[in-house]
């Protein structure tokens, strides 16, 4: 204690220098118009400064949960739409008599890995057989297709990308703005951001600007998800299709969430057919 004394007793001038130093600053920013004017002008900018600086940085952190907040209320929303239901009528001939049965359910999933540069292109997801997944459930994201589920573990799922040219197609599509169903779209394997809407006879009204999105025939996905627009069309008078190609309306390489689609009729429907394959072999 007594070093310290002596310390301050060494430095003593020095002390009182400053003390006078901030006692004359003070009075010259107190008692001078133009003085104080800036120096709460600057002190002023500089806490607007350093609070926005500190709002940003602790928005940063916070937009985990912000992402997810919206995620949950996109996934709430989806839930509630029209195209999960299958209205189903109680009585022969009663017109208002239906009852709307659920055929769609959704798991949100978070990507682990993802690839966009290579011929056959696959995406890790972090659920799997704990959470009800199965081989050939439909993944898309909040802006459109994204591909299926093709193996599954105890916890993770892969699933083939809408970027991969041997695993995925996505069939009978619907051209929103001609309202019908029709073609295939594939990835040729090319750009990334560009699919191919095959089987279009060139003799259709299919224009530049028209969304396709999946039908009511896809059998992974509900109808009305985003898959793309028709950016070029070509024909050429020897072949009898167009060659459609179609921005994807996903951004592959950014993908982060994900919505995994378990369709409550699947397996009855499955199971319909195959008795009819069974029964008549040569019923495609």
């Amino acid at each position: 204690m007594n070093s310290i004394f002596k310390y301050l007793k060494s430095k003593l001038h020095v002390l009182l220098f400053l003390l006078l130093e901030i006692l004359c600053i003070t009075a010259i920013f107190r008692f001078n118009t133009y003085q104080s004017s800036f120096y709460y002008s600057n002190t002023r900018k500089l806490s607007a400064g350093l609070h926005e600086t500190n709002s940003a940085v602790f928005d940063y952190f916070g937009l985990y949960k912000k992402n997810e907040a919206l995620y949950n209320e996109n996934l709430e929303l989806r839930r509630k739409l029209k195209s999960n239901y299958v209205v189903e009528s109680k009585k022969m001939f009663e017109q208002n008599d239906t009852v709307f049965k659920q055929r769609y359910k959704y798991y949100p999933a978070q990507v682990i890995t993802n690839s966009t540069n290579r011929q056959n292109n696959y995406i890790t997801l972090n659920r799997g057989k704990s959470s009800g997944i199965e081989k050939g459930m439909g993944v898309f994201c909040p802006e459109g297709v994204v591909g299926t589920i093709i193996e599954v573990s105890e916890n993770y799922s892969i699933a083939a990308s809408v970027l991969n040219t041997q695993s995925f197609k996505i069939g009978t599509p619907k051209i929103v703005e001609l309202n019908y169903a029709k073609g295939t779209v594939i990835w040729n394997g090319k750009d990334p951001n560009y699919l191919s809407l095959e089987e279009i006879n060139k003799y259709e009204s299919l224009k530049i600007g028209h969304h396709i999105v999946t039908s009511m025939y896809s059998k992974n996905f509900p109808e009305n998800i985003p898959i793309g627009v028709v950016e070029t069309i070509k024909s050429k008078s020897s072949e009898t299709f167009f060659e459609v190609r179609v921005r994807s309306a996903v951004n592959f390489g950014k993908i982060q969430t994900v919505y995994i689609v378990i369709d409550l009729f699947k397996e009855e429907i499955e199971k319909l057919e195959a008795e009819l394959q069974k029964k008549n072999p040569n019923v495609k």
